[in-house]
């Protein structure tokens, strides 16, 4: 059946103060600080525990380094668009709040570091007033959306996709249905099929395609690096621009209806796929955004559409080499600068904004490969900028050289499940950048961990960070990984140890430049060769330690001088359980927003399953917090409650209501004539949560959610 869209967006109710949520959203807002200050009272105040606070502070883009006490900061930057004024803000709040430089991700973010508890909030108040949010940028949200570090600029793109980007961080942020989803949701977008925006290694990739004279976007879902890569599977051939928030919508209800909440490690999209198979999983998908389609959301604006022609722009996808000075479509120019495994410190951020500025520049972009772009200078001055960026000790120029594509994460420099010192190893193949002039320049990729923040998956050369055995002790090790690009992973190789990984990388440049032939990959090298050929290359550093001295040196990480202790852990504090069952909050209210959209479209019969589940979400959360079964009907929902709450009047008033207008209802009245009713019951729910919580702060601690 063909459902025609809504030609109006919801409307916030005065009445209805749950569909507030569906007001157009902008980056920051000043509730954003405001709330994320009373957290942090709570938690000092002793309100909260820790399980809690770290649920919360998480939606705000921090995390608990390795160091004891210090706090790292993530920015989220969609599409890697950063305005002159925002990277200003960003360096002056790192200089008055922070202890490190900044850090450029893998995903176009920024990184602060070194961050006291008590800094926290006036650093979160300090970017927000220079047009700088962390909201949402970890946690288990739609999390920062990446684009084409080209994008807005790139003679082959059908439309800007980092602005396609920013339309669709803003479609679902602060929404109470993607606040605390089972697990993390990474969304990237490219402008054009050659998919420079790395979508298949992502859970939801958008991609620009024109079928028959239309216009839209092919949808690819459940990609993923980490322990268990796999590839994106099309779920849309094509879906029309103003449809990308609804295929948001649609993957999200998906994930938070049938993803575990009870393993984190197995819960990210790609094990949904896996599970359902690619066919039944497309299929779920496909249902709800037919359904979707119907509903009212929050805003949308078309953007404009280039009809171009594929103009050999770009090279492999992902391998964009954006250094140095070139030419953009639009007549202006850009200057790429390079900046060594993505630090740089705040005077050499600020100092970069204004050369730009200087030269009529309109922003900067950050790039997947760790990078800084400068876009749209007036032409003539690129050379003055590129002056400019070598007296703050960087380079613009765009030599060419062995390691101008190595990309590392910090590792166990500052995070607290690396396991090894990825950034140490990194910076040592800079140092000795002299032993590797003349080798070829590919893409070198380190990890601290098999988590792939480095993305060696996806590299001509990877590395990813294992603990091993040598003597019988634990030492530090990588996995080496061969011919990988994102829309076909490396093939894992050997492992060495960590005080030979330079000499790996070496070895196998060598092996490349002297055996690789002119039109073969380094894939398709690897696989001629294969595992006994690519080890013979690299027996020096695979040979077993020939003395005590130098077994006990292969103990130790690169620059280290402590022996090495593998990590407690794992697992990244997103993929811990949380144990307030926040979520069932958020749904309760997500339940009631639905009631409203339903009807509004006609769908009488789906209003009332949405009644349904308003009453319900917030019984389970009480019975979560207190041992009860939650997994079962309503009827026993409801007398649970009433079993396990017989003296607190208010509450039970409260459910009565919400059951008689729940009654009434399924006899035929109007759903939303059950609102008031069911949201003073999960506000009652919700205020003996708060109750429980409070007298016994620390006896839900280590529970899964």
């Amino acid at each position: 059946m063909s459902i025609e869209k809504p030609v109006t967006n919801l409307a916030a109710d005065p009445l209805n103060t749950d569909l507030a949520d569906y007001e157009t959203q902008t980056l920051t807002s000043p509730d954003d600080s405001v709330e994320f200050s009373a957290g942090v009272d709570h938690y000092l105040n002793g309100d909260w525990h820790q399980d809690r606070w770290k649920t919360f502070r998480l939606r705000f883009g921090i995390y608990e380094q390795r160091q004891p006490g210090e706090h790292m900061m993530r920015i989220k930057t969609p599409g890697g668009r950063l305005g002159l004024d925002q990277a200003r803000a960003i360096a002056r709040a790192n200089l008055d709040y922070a202890g490190g430089d900044i850090h450029i991700t893998t995903r176009q973010g920024v990184q602060l570091y070194f961050i006291p508890l008590t800094n926290l909030a006036s650093l979160i108040a300090g970017l927000n007033r220079g047009g700088v949010s962390t909201r949402e940028a970890s946690g288990n949200t739609f999390r920062a959306i990446t684009a084409c570090p080209k994008a807005g600029f790139c003679g082959a793109e059908h439309l800007d996709a980092a602005e396609t980007a920013g339309q669709l961080t803003r479609a679902w942020l602060r929404h109470p249905l993607t606040q605390h989803m089972p697990r993390k949701f990474k969304t990237t977008v490219s402008g054009c099929a050659q998919n420079c925006g790395l979508n298949p290694i992502d859970d939801l990739g958008f991609t620009a395609v024109e079928q028959g004279g239309r216009k839209g976007f092919r949808v690819s879902v459940g990609g993923g690096l980490g322990n268990v890569p796999r590839q994106a599977i099309e779920v849309f051939d094509f879906v029309e621009h103003d449809d990308l928030p609804a295929v948001q919508e649609a993957v999200a209800r998906v994930h938070v209806v049938h993803s575990t909440r009870e393993n984190k490690n197995r819960s990210r999209i790609k094990f949904l796929v896996q599970r359902f198979g690619a066919e039944e999983f497309v299929r779920l998908v496909r249902e709800q955004f037919e359904h979707i389609q119907g509903l009212e959301r929050r805003a949308w604006s078309q953007q404009g559409w280039a009809d171009r022609e594929q103009s050999g722009s770009q090279n492999e996808a992902g391998t964009l080499r954006l250094l140095g000075a070139f030419d953009q479509p639009d007549g202006r120019s850009a200057v790429g600068i390079e900046v060594p495994l993505g630090w740089i410190a705040s005077e050499q951020l600020e100092g970069i904004a204004d050369l730009a500025e200087a030269q009529g520049g309109t922003e900067l972009r950050l790039t997947r490969d760790q990078n800084i772009v400068a876009v749209g200078l007036i032409p003539g001055g690129e050379q003055d900028f590129i002056d400019g960026a070598r007296n703050l000790g960087l380079d613009a120029s765009g030599r060419a050289h062995a390691l101008e594509n190595l990309v590392s994460c910090p590792g166990t420099y500052t995070c607290a499940i690396g396991i090894t010192d990825s950034h140490a190893l990194a910076e040592s193949l800079l140092d000795a950048e002299p032993e590797f002039a003349g080798l070829p320049g590919l893409k070198l990729r380190i990890s601290g961990c098999h988590n792939a923040c480095g993305h060696h998956h996806i590299a001509d050369i990877g590395l990813h960070g294992v603990a091993k055995k040598i003597g019988g002790k634990p030492a530090p090790h990588y996995q080496v990984h061969l011919g990988g690009s994102a829309d076909d992973h490396g093939i894992a190789g050997p492992f060495v140890p960590a005080r030979r990984a330079k000499e790996t990388v070496r070895l196998l440049l060598q092996a490349i430049r002297d055996g690789k032939g002119a039109d073969e990959s380094v894939r398709a090298w690897a696989e001629r060769l294969g595992s006994e050929g690519i080890e013979a290359i690299l027996a020096p550093v695979l040979k077993a330690p020939e003395t005590d001295g130098e077994a006990v040196r292969l103990r130790l990480d690169v620059s280290d001088d402590a022996l090495f202790v593998p990590p407690a852990t794992s697992s990244g504090e997103c993929a811990a359980g949380a144990v307030v069952a926040e979520h069932l909050t958020d749904l309760a209210r997500v339940a009631r927003q639905d009631v409203v959209r339903a009807e509004r479209a006609g769908y009488a019969e789906q209003a009332q399953v949405h009644v349904t589940e308003a009453l319900s979400f917030p019984a389970q959360r009480l019975l979560v917090l207190t041992g009860g079964n939650e997994a079962q009907p309503v009827k026993g929902l409801v007398a649970d409650v009433r079993t396990q709450w017989p003296h607190n009047a208010e509450l039970l008033q409260a459910l009565d209501d919400a059951v008689a207008a729940h009654l009434a209802v399924l006899a035929g009245a109007q759903a939303s004539g059950a609102l008031a009713a069911l949201k003073t019951w999960a506000d009652q729910a919700d205020t003996e949560v708060e109750r429980i919580l409070s007298a016994i702060p620390n006896f839900l601690a280590g529970a899964a959610q």
